[in-house]
This record gives structure tokens, sequence and C-alpha cells, in this order.
């Protein structure tokens, strides 16, 4: 059987876990955009050196596309999460398997030493 090591799983793993928690980062950031009202917006734009020239109507069209904008990178954020979610848990699937065989590998092997 040529399946990956231990080692290679551990890895996985971690690997996983740091994509996962890297997509919740961006599903929390997203989501505090989206909560942000028109006035927050305009301040932290005004603040950054942005819309200084527009009026609120203007403000009122960008921020309604950003938040169009940043619910569309939400769904695809989330449709991301799940599937890491689902590979973390089909890895540790496999390892627990692989420990299974491992330990009645070596059962098998003390038991036909006897």
């Amino acid at each position: 059987m040529f399946g990956k090591t231990q080692h290679d799983r551990v890895a996985e793993q971690a690997e996983f876990q740091f994509r996962q928690r890297a997509l919740t980062s961006l599903v929390n950031m997203r989501n505090k955009q989206l909560r942000e009202s028109l006035d927050d917006r305009i301040k932290r734009a005004r603040k950054g050196g942005a819309w200084t020239d527009l009026t609120r109507a203007e403000c009122a069209i960008l921020h309604k596309q950003e938040k169009a904008h940043a619910q569309e990178q939400l769904a695809i954020l989330q449709l991301a999460s799940a599937r890491t979610r689902w590979q973390l848990t089909e890895s540790r699937r496999a390892m627990a398997r692989s420990r299974r065989a491992m330990a009645r590998a070596q059962t098998l092997k003390a038991a036909s030493r006897l």
C-alpha cells in the first residue's frame, strides 16, 4: 500500500488547521464590513483620504457596491471553510484508520511469535 506516512498526515492536518484559522479570520473581517453602517464607512474612508470629494449619495452607492462584493466574498470564504473542515475531518479519520491498522499488525505479529 502506497499511503501517506504518519508524519505526512500530521503535517497535512497542521496545514488544514492553519488554513481553517486563516479562513475564519477572513470570514470575521467580511462580517465586520457587512455590519458597518454608511456613516461609519464614510468616516473611515475620509480618515484614510478616500471619498473626500464625494456626496453622501455617491458614498451610499459605493458602500452598497462594497457590501455586495463583501457578501460574494463571504459566500466563497464560507464554502472554502466548509471544504477545509471536511478535509481536516477526512485526514483525521485516515490517521485513525492508519493507527488501528498498525495496532492490528503489531497484535498479529505478537500472536504469531507465540
